[in-house]
């Protein structure tokens, strides 16, 4: 079985976030001054996933303590490493980042036609709150999701 580590990510490793972000996105991926910005973020928490000492994905979450809420903004695996339950580890260490940090909810945002996104998000709890229309761009809208922590 392949050992997967989480782990708080560095400035040092936004470049290779960023390529993993464009790979998974491409064209709705964040541009990399975006992830910088909520890298600074006093409130954002960025974690990766190794494997084998490289990164495999990372996952990035703000907590809004005004809402006691955390906000999931990308959960990324590299398309080689998918289906290894890398998606879940990250999810479930970043809701505990959220719950440490003191919130009640945790939500999201994820386009409709991402099934394996939804699938992820619904068997670790998430229930669709609102659609979105037109949030990704013409036609391509996202449901807004929330769980209680």
């Amino acid at each position: 079985m392949t050992k997967i580590t989480i782990e708080k990510a560095k400035k040092e490793d936004l470049d290779t976030l960023h390529e993993i972000e464009r790979e998974c996105f491409t064209e709705n991926a964040f541009p990399k001054h975006y992830l910088m910005y909520l890298f600074l973020q006093k409130n954002s928490i960025f974690l990766k996933a190794k494997i084998n000492n490289k990164i495999a994905g990372f996952a990035v979450g703000v907590t809004q303590p005004r809402y006691n809420q955390g906000r999931i903004y990308t959960l990324d695996v590299k398309p080689e490493h998918k289906r290894k339950g890398i998606a879940t580890k990250l999810l479930q260490a970043l809701e505990a980042e959220f719950k440490q940090r003191g919130a009640t909810t945790s939500t999201l945002e994820v386009d409709v036609k991402n099934q394996p996104a939804l699938k992820l998000y619904q068997k670790s709890g998430y229930k669709t709150k609102t659609l979105i229309k037109n949030y990704y761009g013409h036609n391509r809208h996202a449901a807004k999701m929330t769980k209680k922590l």
